[in-house]
């Protein structure tokens, strides 16, 4: 293992620590959340909202405040675990913990994607960027930034549909293929509301990488302010027993 990579997990073990205690990161040690709050406006797949959310306690009438939520388990920033197109992956409390604070790379193709709404990740965007920062580990997650968070929480735009087909970027088959099979990763964030793009009916990129235990990040934010290498992602899904996925938070530790 490499010096930098020692000091990196050292310097992220250090931060959950400290975070496990309630004090602050310590210095020169950054976190950045890469999920949105959740929100009733939010889009949600189908249109109809995903996410409720009912006061039930208040300081006025209980003395403490209390709230009761009904959420979809592919809302907002979520995981999709294994067992959402896999009926032998991993369902979302199964996922060893260990692949939930991984290394992680960024693939930004947010120029490709300005100029094409249902632009798909290539192999060779893969490529290009091992290029630059070597071949992809084992276990790494690979944050792909197309920069559509920036039309978030509109759900006209974000979803973009038209015709009834919606229309963002995602990966191709080919190129989830590559990342699951030949890299062996642990996981793959998008700032959109799919890894596959939005006009596929058949989820091919899904099928590819869940028969592997592969998991998924939907819907994150920030992904093009991030370095393409040299940082780790902490992925903490709700714990669902069963389930096949659930609304997450998702930091990067950065040096």
């Amino acid at each position: 293992m490499r010096l930098a990579s020692i000091l990196l997990a050292a310097s992220a073990a250090v931060v959950l620590s400290a975070c496990e205690r309630g004090t602050s990161t310590p210095s020169g040690v950054r976190m950045i959340d890469l999920g949105h709050a959740l929100a009733a406006t939010d889009p949600s797949w189908d249109g109809p909202p995903g996410f409720e959310r009912h006061v039930v306690a208040t300081y006025e009438k209980d003395g403490y405040t209390a709230g009761q939520i009904t959420v979809e388990e592919h809302f907002g920033t979520h995981l999709d675990a294994p067992s959402h197109f896999s009926k032998t992956g991993w369902t979302v409390d199964a996922i060893p913990v260990d692949r939930l604070n991984r290394p992680a790379v960024v693939v930004d193709v947010s120029a490709k994607a300005a100029q094409d709404a249902d632009y798909r990740v290539t192999v060779a965007d893969i490529q290009a960027l091992e290029a630059k920062v070597g071949s992809i580990p084992e276990g790494t997650v690979v944050l792909i930034a197309t920069g559509w968070d920036r039309f978030w929480p509109d759900r006209a735009r974000y979803m973009n549909e038209k015709s009834g087909v919606k229309h963002f970027p995602g990966l191709s088959a080919e190129a989830v293929g590559y990342l699951a099979k030949e890299r062996r990763v642990a996981g793959i964030g998008i700032d959109t509301a799919s890894i596959d793009y939005g006009p596929s009916t058949k989820f091919e990129a899904h099928a590819v990488s869940m028969a592997q235990n592969v998991y998924h990040i939907e819907n994150a934010t920030g992904l093009t302010t991030l370095p393409s290498s040299g940082f780790r992602v902490i992925v903490a899904p709700i714990k669902i027993a069963g389930g096949t996925g659930g609304p997450t938070r998702i930091f990067a530790v950065l040096p």
